[in-house]
């Protein structure tokens, strides 16, 4: 008479154990990836992505690839609960939109801008703004900027693939490539995405207006 009760606990306990372990997930390995499948992968757990772009350059691969992971793979997840990948590009600057971060590893409908046959057209392009820390170092030159054109003549993103030599430059040119808009490009009369390249020049000019405080004025009492 009182065996049942403990056999009947005993079950009621192995049957949470295994329901929490069927509610448990186990973090992928995503180190390695570029962050679309990386993505994908989380996403078909029921797993949130977030995304984080790390400063220095560890990948030499050419796509979006995840550096490193958190929680590391192995960890207990459950649905819903967020993995940060941290990715790195060469020449990519922090200045990306989140909600389409995912979309930049789908290269299947994106063609070289030199081999697209009709390339966007810019519809507004303007010049990059020259940042006010250079002007100490009299800084002129030519930042290569690229921006990422979607099927729509939106732009995605931007990424520098020739650099200034300075990241305040550099960081001008990406962001005014993101605010640029184009006419989508086509190839064989379909859209694709196509990275468009945007040179963007700084030229010092000495400001030789002088403050009023500073300036000199003659003393009229002497002879010019």
């Amino acid at each position: 008479m009182h065996v049942k009760p403990k056999v009947l606990l005993s079950a009621v306990l192995t049957l949470a154990a295994v329901g929490a372990a069927a509610d448990s997930l186990s973090v992928p390995a995503l180190v390695g990836q570029d962050i679309y499948h990386a993505h994908r992968a989380l996403k078909r757990l029921g797993l949130v992505s977030e995304f984080e772009q790390v400063e220095v350059d560890t990948s030499p691969a050419s796509l979006f690839v995840v550096v490193s992971q958190s929680p590391d793979s192995g960890s207990s997840a459950r649905a819903g609960d967020t993995v940060v990948l941290r990715f790195n590009h060469r020449g990519m600057l922090r200045y990306w939109n989140r909600s389409m971060i995912p979309l930049m590893g789908d290269f299947e409908n994106t063609v070289s801008f030199y081999k697209v046959q009709k390339p966007p057209q810019p519809i507004a392009v303007e010049p990059a703004g020259y940042p006010e820390e250079l002007k100490q170092y009299s800084f002129s030159g030519t930042a290569g900027a690229e921006a990422l054109v979607d099927f729509d003549g939106a732009v995605l993103a931007a990424r520098i693939v020739v650099s200034s030599g300075y990241a305040v430059a550099d960081s001008s040119a990406c962001a005014s490539a993101l605010r640029s808009s184009f006419a989508p490009a086509e190839h064989y009369g379909r859209p694709v995405r196509v990275w468009f390249p945007l040179p963007y020049h700084f030229q010092f000019k000495e400001d030789k207006a002088l403050p009023s405080s500073s300036r000199q004025v003659r003393d009229p009492t002497e002879p010019p």
